[in-house]
């Protein structure tokens, strides 16, 4: 049995953040968003959408298109 922890979350936002390849992110209130990922913590995600860094809740997204 191992003792490493498997976060999926993490592990596919940092694939998204290492690559810095461009997502959609559809806010629970169905808004798109083309954006970068640029960091994330256990609350929010940090976006680049247009030159802007704009900070997400991870409460108001419901996907994540890569």
């Amino acid at each position: 049995m191992t003792t490493s922890k498997f976060d999926l979350q993490t592990r596919f936002l940092n694939e998204i953040i290492e690559s810095g390849r461009v997502v959609t992110i559809y806010t629970t209130n169905g808004v798109p968003l083309k954006c970068k990922i640029i960091g994330h913590d256990n609350f929010t995600i940090l976006i680049d959408s247009k030159g802007q860094q704009q900070m997400l809740g991870k409460g108001a997204i419901s996907t994540i298109v890569k």
